[in-house]
Parts: C-alpha cells; structure tokens; sequence
C-alpha cells in the first residue's frame, strides 16, 4: 500500500465532539501503525461512546467505513481535528446498567426493612413490651434479619453477575459502591442476629427462676 505520508506510530488528535473538544494521545502497538480501529477504541475510553454509536468525521469524510485504514493514509497528522458524533446510551437504557439501578433500588428497601427491626429492638431492650410478648417478637425479628440477609446475598450474586465493559468507570464505580455498602449491612445484620440471641438467651434464664 502506497502512504501518501509515512506510517504513523503515535498522534496528537483533537476531536471535537457537540460543545466539547478532546485532546487525545494515540500510541500503537509495538510493530504496528495506527489505524481508524485504534481511534474509534481511543474515543472509547475517552467518551465512553461505545464503537457502534461513533460517527468520526475527517474533511467531510466518514472514517469509520474502514476500520483498517491507517491514519496516515487518510490524511491525520499530529494537531488534526475531527468531529465525533454520537452519544452514550442512557444508563437505564443499557440492560447491565438497568440492572445495577434496581439492584439499587432493591438495596434500598432492604434498608428500610432493617431499619424497622432495629427500632423495633431496641423498643425491646428499652422495656417498651409486655415481658409475655418479647420471645414471640424477638423470634420474629430473628427471622425478618435473616430474610434480609438472604436478600442481601442475592444482590451480591447479581452484582458479580453483571457484565459491564472495562470502560464503564461510572457503573463499575457504582457497583463497587453497592458491594462494599452491602458488606457494611451484612456486619450489622450479624450484630442484630447476635443481639436478639443474646435478649432470647435472657428471657429464657428469667423463665427459670
């Protein structure tokens, strides 16, 4: 193939995109020279526009109708400007990150139900209960902790399940997010499980005497 300029191995690009300008560095691979492929991957990560919703435009012409084509080919050179059009699909839109906003959701009323049993608890503790009442009340508590739980372990199934790009720094962010708040309310479902034992273990030693 015939370079109207020598091969290129690394380029300073402008891409301008609606209001938006981007300032991109591209390297090739070791013993290659950069191609459109290595631009659209490029803008990628860098707008986290995903390949199939990339226009690239050079000199009214469209770039992306040949992926293979080197840069230098074409006609970019360190400085050039190009245009991107195109935009990222809405979050709720995309099935995994739909899926990650209802597990959100989900963890939400989770949080709910759990804070309803720890003031229920702690009305308990208090005294604010007939003594004949507690066992039957704590041994209903025990279990809504441990339909929590299970809820919560769901979650971190589904979490792990979901298949977000590596480029998808927001959800996969988001997700750590959610992982790490989950394990926070999973020590305090273990604290409140330990806690109703405890209250269950007194009752009953009171029964005795």
């Amino acid at each position: 193939m015939a370079f109207a300029k020598p091969p290129a191995k690394s380029m300073k690009l402008h891409v301008k995109h609606g209001t938006k300008v981007y300032d991109i560095k591209l390297e090739a691979d070791q013993g290659n020279v950069l191609t459109v492929k290595d631009l659209v991957k490029k803008i990628y990560e860098v707008t986290e526009i995903p390949p199939t919703n990339q226009k690239i435009l050079y000199k009214g012409k469209t770039l992306n109708k040949d992926p293979e084509a080197y840069l230098s080919s074409i006609g970019l050179s360190d400085n050039a400007k190009v245009m991107l059009l195109g935009k990222r699909p809405d979050p709720l839109d995309d099935k995994e990150m739909g899926r990650l906003h209802n597990i959100e959701q989900s963890l939400k009323k989770e949080e709910e139900k759990l804070s309803e049993v720890t003031y229920e608890l702690d009305g308990i503790h208090r005294g604010f209960m007939d003594e004949s009442l507690k066992a039957p009340a704590l041994q209903k508590s025990k279990k809504r902790v441990a339909h929590v739980i299970e809820q919560y372990m769901k979650m971190l199934e589904a979490l792990d399940s979901l298949n977000l790009d590596e480029h998808n720094t927001g959800g996969r962010a988001k997700r750590k997010s959610l992982v790490d708040r989950i394990q926070t309310l999973l020590d305090r479902c273990d604290g409140l499980t330990k806690g109703i034992e405890d209250m269950l273990t007194r009752l009953a030693l009171n029964l005795q005497f």
